[in-house]
């Protein structure tokens, strides 16, 4: 809720991070247990997500990998996802390649700073996809390395990616939306997706949803 103070934000993502922590302790993931804790610059976007109102409550962890970690959560206008890149086992030289020739970004020489820049970069990614039509997750707001979108799923619980479909109704149909969209993300927000596939495309309420745009 807005005007929640950091130790509050901070004990309430230490109580997700047990719930994970648990689970993955059950399958001995312990490496991965140890990648998972938040650093006090993440805490305090959430402290600010949380007090300009973005942010009403996060519940529980979608995802988590080695660059990045996905938590559903709430706000005023509905679910939401929440990204938080991670900055201690971030790839810097793989941000940076993509960083590099993008006239909308100056490249910068510090890790932290970088990974900022980069969840800033998903986040205008999205904007201008989502701005002429492409069917992407709508983005909210973006603080430090936490970005917000809609959640494209229900009851905290993301769509399928398009991998873990058993069986579409229509592959044929399926497949020429998703060359629909990346013909529009091409001609009218001048974006190309560098990673398309099965990976990052969700299949929600019938249709394609595409995702990772960073």
């Amino acid at each position: 809720m807005p005007g929640e103070s950091v130790e509050e934000i901070e004990e309430r993502l230490e109580l997700l991070m047990e719930r994970e922590l648990e689970k993955r302790r059950r399958v001995r993931e312990e490496e991965k247990v140890r990648s998972l804790i938040f650093d006090s610059s993440t805490i305090r976007a959430f402290v600010k997500l949380f007090n300009k109102g973005v942010l009403r409550d996060f519940t529980w962890i979608i995802s988590a990998g080695k660059e990045a970690m996905v938590l559903s959560g709430v706000g005023p206008d509905g679910e939401l996802a929440i990204k938080v890149y991670r900055v201690a086992t971030a790839n810097f030289g793989r941000y940076l390649d993509y960083i590099v020739g993008d006239y909308r970004f100056v490249p910068v020489k510090s890790k932290r700073k970088l990974i900022r820049l980069w969840a800033r970069k998903e986040y205008r990614n999205l904007a201008r996809l989502f701005e002429v039509g492409v069917r992407v997750p709508r983005p909210i707001d973006v603080v430090g390395n936490v970005l917000v979108m809609q959640l494209i799923g229900e009851g905290g619980f993301p769509a399928p990616l398009l991998r873990e479909v058993p069986e579409l109704p229509d592959p044929e149909a399926v497949m020429w939306d998703i060359l629909g969209q990346v013909r529009i993300s091409l001609l009218e927000a001048e974006l190309v997706h560098g990673d398309l596939s099965e990976y990052n495309v969700m299949y929600w309420l019938g249709l394609p949803w595409i995702i990772d745009v960073s």
